[in-house]
């Protein structure tokens, strides 16, 4: 007997656990959710009747789209399936973008939501073609790369919060945009033909003032 109440003793206090700050627990009881619980120490019913998940809220996640960042090193391999896009008067142009994310509510990020990381590649991924192919492309690839993150920004939260998702996006930052490398020569030249063109005008007209 006394074996007995040593042993109910030590799985009662399996029971007890601590959610850190900016975390929240949640408790299933068979599987099912029964309470999410706030910062603190706590106790559940043990293990096998209940158990207990512990989500980090504040944390912000990363997601890379059109390119993926090799561990431990500063290159980057391109995802060109990702990155490729088409633009509003039909140039192609290779767009590299960072989304950084967390969670707004834990219930929908587990249960609605199992795949995080994938859900919010492929909505920042559909939002970005979007917005680039109703834009032109010496925009997207200029003075309106801040615009296209912010657009895509708000797109995405809109579609997330659609599906309860219980994501957040925190931000989007354009990392890279250019024409593809296949022409990228090409483009060079026509951009130095332009500057050049520019530059006989200026040189031209005091000439034509006299």
């Amino acid at each position: 007997m006394p074996i007995l109440g040593l042993v109910a003793v030590i799985w009662f206090a399996t029971g007890f656990y601590t959610v850190d700050q900016g975390s929240r627990g949640v408790v299933l009881r068979f599987g099912k959710h029964v309470e999410t619980t706030l910062p603190g120490p706590r106790w559940h019913l043990p293990f096998p009747i209940e158990t207990v998940t512990k989500v980090n809220m504040e944390q912000v996640r990363t997601v890379e789209v059109g390119y993926r960042s090799a561990e431990g090193s500063s290159s980057r391999g391109r995802e060109l399936r990702e990155s490729l896009m088409l633009t509003d008067d039909e140039n192609i142009i290779d767009l590299q973008m960072a989304v950084q994310y967390n969670l707004n509510n834990v219930e929908d990020a587990l249960f609605n939501n199992r795949f995080a990381e994938e859900s919010v590649r492929g909505i920042a991924e559909t939002a970005i073609r979007e917005i680039v192919g109703k834009s032109k492309m010496d925009f997207a690839l200029y003075e309106g790369r801040e615009e296209i993150a912010a657009q895509a920004k708000k797109m995405m939260q809109e579609i997330l919060d659609r599906y309860s998702t219980g994501i957040n996006i925190v931000n989007v930052t354009m990392q890279n945009s250019q024409p593809p490398e296949q022409v990228q020569a090409a483009f060079d030249d026509a951009v130095k033909a332009g500057q050049d063109l520019e530059r006989q005008k200026n040189e031209a007209m005091p000439t034509l003032m006299m």
